[in-house]
């Protein structure tokens, strides 16, 4: 398994309309995310496969209302799971924690969702 933390092969990230001070408080709490409560995703992703390939790309807007949505795509080598937010949030920052808990719950299997990892 990969050293601790453990860390995704690839982030992509795209931003419309969002000033440089809030992209930079959204890209220090996707990487807290991935620091802390995507550990648990990411051990569960690489005992299955220590050489799996984990791919983050996500798009955040502001939209004209001046409230944000999102679209987070979490893709591994044998998975992909969107989740996107167009319900304007008023805080760009609550897209990030909403879309990671998304992915747990997801890959997890928590809540009734789809087990990945039977």
């Amino acid at each position: 398994m990969a050293d601790w933390p453990l860390k995704i092969t690839d982030l992509k990230e795209r931003f419309v309309d969002v000033s440089e001070v809030m992209q930079n408080d959204i890209k220090s709490l996707v990487q807290m995310q991935l620091n802390h409560k995507a550990q648990t995703i990411l051990k569960k992703i690489y005992s299955r496969n220590p050489d799996a390939k984990v791919l983050i790309e996500y798009t955040i807007i502001k939209n004209k209302q001046g409230k944000y949505e999102a679209d987070f795509i979490f893709t591994t080598d044998w998975e992909k799971f969107n989740t996107s937010s167009h319900q304007w949030f008023k805080i760009a920052t609550d897209l990030v924690t909403h879309a990671f808990d998304k992915w747990k719950r997801y890959t997890l299997g928590l809540f009734g969702w789809k087990n990945l990892f039977n």
